[in-house]
């Protein structure tokens, strides 16, 4: 019987679930949205049985659409959107909803803890700045805010652990993940009591569950989410993965001479390293433990990518052609940027509708146009901002590009051969893409491949799980037109950043 590798993503707009053979065929993929609630200005949220119910039915649908005997299921992986908060009290019932990795409602705190030297004492133990939908700033925020949830409130998840906990029964953290919420100390590999001390929030220390490595068996999937699922009782769950772990890791990134390029909805950027220092101000990124003993992770990131142009054929193609399919309209955009040079525009697009990589009120942008400018240019405009956002992370990742032998790319973009070669030529790195869409499954079930005992240790399973597909080689012709054009785009991110100060 050919064995199959089940993983699940719970992402900030989708949920899927996606199945693999040993080889790393995608045999089947299931996704789900589920609508973000904001219930006050900068608090995103979602019900947890709401987000249980989502994942049983991509479960469910996934298993329905490959058509296949659920023992063939040999391990179950999941991975999440880092961060964000799930409480729950002493019978396992939520008492407030989940908090997504997009919540802002700790704005002021992280200033307030970058301005009193609070970030300052956490980083020798964390290597990582802080940010609102961290843990370590939302705990204090509800401390000071909402104390009756704390009160309340016996156990402290992430989602991704909190899932795992209603398919097996079992309460575990996970490294990967718990790495990122500056409550770790890194060097531990563990919660720190000091780390909750510094935040004042010593009694929340034994609200977190035990920590596991990331392909351990966190659990086996018990008789109720057995029969809700499909699935047969008793599969063994691993712990997961971070997201952007699980992405690297179905990238085939085993070396720190690999960037990993991940162009969705965020623009994610990454590789990993030996070293992350402990100094605080000769901090460069952000690192985590990596799914990798003895390396950091280390990554810059904002949802500034490919979500950008889906604005604009929600927004305004669908407006005037209707009738078109998602298909028809991707290749007219394709062909629209193919057919207009890099050197034939100077407009700019700032893809910043959802989120800035700058200036924290700073908004999206068309910037430079002139009247020669047609809807051609508009879109490669999009399609460069999107390259440009990924090229301004990796330069915020403070590693000449040389020292990069090949970049990974996986997301949204890579449906676009010209977009691809785009990549490459703005950053004059080959750009290899892969194969599937689901790279976040894939890397769960990569790990879940590993904790069933179907791969002995993470390189086999890349090695066998992780499909590559077209290799895309830097055009050195370009090279200086993509730089100009560089430099035009961050002269644009300087001029939103001064708008977005005007409104204050």
């Amino acid at each position: 019987m050919n064995k199959i590798l089940l993983g699940i993503d719970n992402g900030g707009s989708d949920i899927k679930c996606a199945l693999f053979d040993t080889e790393g065929r995608e045999l089947a993929c299931a996704t789900a949205q589920l609508p973000v609630s904001v219930p006050a200005p900068g608090c995103t949220e979602r019900d947890a049985e709401e987000v249980w119910q989502a994942n049983l039915t991509v479960i469910r649908q996934a298993l329905k659409e490959a058509d296949c005997d659920p023992a063939q299921i040999a391990g179950i992986g999941i991975t999440a959107y880092g961060n964000g908060l799930v409480f729950l009290d002493g019978k396992m019932q939520p008492v407030y909803p989940v908090i997504v990795s997009t919540d802002d409602r700790a704005a002021e705190l992280v200033q307030r803890f970058k301005a009193d030297g609070t970030e300052r004492r956490l980083f020798p133990f964390t290597r990582q700045t802080v940010w609102s939908a961290q843990p370590a700033v939302l705990l204090p925020w509800f401390r000071e805010n909402r104390p009756e949830i704390l009160q309340r409130t016996r156990w402290i998840l992430s989602l991704k652990d909190y899932l795992r906990y209603r398919l097996t029964g079992e309460l575990y953290g996970e490294l990967t993940e718990a790495s990122s919420t500056s409550l770790v100390a890194l060097d531990r590999k563990n919660y720190d009591p000091e780390l909750f001390r510094i935040l004042d929030i010593e009694e929340c220390f034994d609200k977190f569950p035990p920590v596991l490595e990331s392909t351990a068996v966190a659990g086996y999937l018990n008789k109720e989410a057995a029969e809700l699922t499909g699935l047969k009782e008793g599969t063994p769950v691993a712990a997961g993965y971070f997201d952007i772990d699980a992405n690297a890791l179905a990238s085939g990134i085993l070396s720190d001479d690999e960037l990993c390029l991940i162009a969705g909805t965020w623009s994610i950027n990454e590789y990993l390293t030996k070293e992350a220092t402990t100094e605080y101000d000769k901090r460069t990124n952000t690192a985590t433990l990596s799914y990798l003993d003895g390396l950091y992770l280390m990554e810059d990131s904002t949802p500034t990518s490919a979500g950008n142009f889906n604005w604009y054929v929600e927004k305004i193609i669908r407006r005037y052609a209707p009738s078109l399919s998602s298909a028809e309209i991707y290749e007219h955009c394709n062909r629209a940027v193919s057919e207009k040079a890099p050197e034939d525009t100077d407009a700019v697009f700032v893809p910043y509708l959802f989120a800035s990589a700058t200036a924290p009120e700073a908004h999206g942008a068309f910037l430079n146009l002139q009247a020669g400018d047609d809807e051609a240019s508009l879109i490669r405009a999009i399609y460069e901002g999107v390259v440009f956002s990924s090229v301004h992370h990796v330069h915020n990742l403070r590693r000449p590009l040389v020292s990069f032998r090949i970049a990974k790319l996986s997301g949204g973009i890579t449906n676009s051969e010209v977009w691809s070669q785009m990549m490459a030529d703005a950053l004059q790195i080959p750009i290899q893409t892969l194969e599937g869409s689901q790279t976040g499954a894939k890397g769960a079930a990569i790990g879940a491949g590993v904790a069933c005992g179907i791969f002995r240790d993470l390189a086999e399973a890349t090695g066998k799980m992780v499909r590559f597909g077209r290799l895309y080689e830097p055009r050195e012709e370009n090279a200086k037109i993509y730089m100009k054009k560089y430099r035009r785009y961050e002269a644009a991110l300087k001029a939103v950043d001064l708008l977005a100060g005007e409104g204050e």
